[in-house]
């Protein structure tokens, strides 16, 4: 006895099943097109809205996270230097509890971590540096810093919205399409059901939908996307 695809199969194979069935079942005619048309039709309406949004997403997301990508690197090869500019100007201290809380640890608290909450950090240094918790840094050396920090956090910011939007986005429709591929999983298992109820004969059904064995897509569901 043939098998329809199982529910934790990966997602674009359920598509795959889902899409063949209705093609053959169009091709068939009669009473296999007419309850394909029923089970099939307004679930791959569905998955070809969602594909399509995805695709949209898809396009919009790889310049946004390679845009954000070198924007960090920018900001953290920044940080470095306005670590080592200050070091300087301060004599090059091999101890110094004050530049400790500028950078506690080095840049690493800054450029360590989620990008997205990185411009915040980056703006943490800029008020340490206005507050003049070291008192003996340059006026004109910590003004310079605070200023360049302040502007590459901004610079950052502006990258990381956007990307993370798209993320955002694409892990949501991801979560979709799998939601999706269980819907039309069993639609497949109920068109079978109706086909067999119109008495129509297992060697016909699975002419149209296509068989699987028993160990099919027992290794998983696919995991929700995203993305990028």
């Amino acid at each position: 006895m043939g098998e329809v695809i199982r529910k934790r199969a990966p997602v674009k194979d359920i598509f795959a099943d889902t899409r063949t069935t209705y093609d053959r079942a169009v091709v068939r005619g009669g009473t296999f097109q007419a309850l394909a048309e029923q089970r099939l039709g307004p679930v791959l309406a569905v998955v070809s809205n969602v594909e399509a949004q995805i695709a949209e997403v898809e396009a919009k997301a790889g310049p946004a996270l390679a845009a954000l990508s070198a924007e960090n690197g920018k900001a953290d090869k920044l940080l470095g230097k306005v670590s080592d500019d200050i070091w300087n100007a301060l004599g090059r201290p091999a101890v110094d509890p004050h530049l400790s809380l500028l950078f506690p640890g080095g840049i690493a608290l800054y450029t360590d971590g989620d990008v997205a909450t990185q411009p915040r950090r980056m703006e943490l240094l800029v008020s340490l540096l206005r507050r003049q918790v070291h008192p003996r840094l340059p006026g004109d050396v910590r003004e310079a810093a605070a200023n360049t920090v302040e502007e590459a956090a901004a610079l950052l910011r502006a990258k990381v919205e956007p990307a993370m939007a798209a993320k955002t986005q694409l892990e949501m429709l991801g979560r979709v399409r799998t939601a999706l591929g269980r819907a039309a999983q069993m639609e497949l298992a109920n068109l079978k059901r109706l086909y067999k109820g119109h008495g129509l004969r297992e060697v016909d059904i699975h002419e149209v939908i296509p068989t699987r064995s028993r160990a099919s897509g027992k290794k998983g569901a696919e995991p929700a996307e995203p993305v990028g």
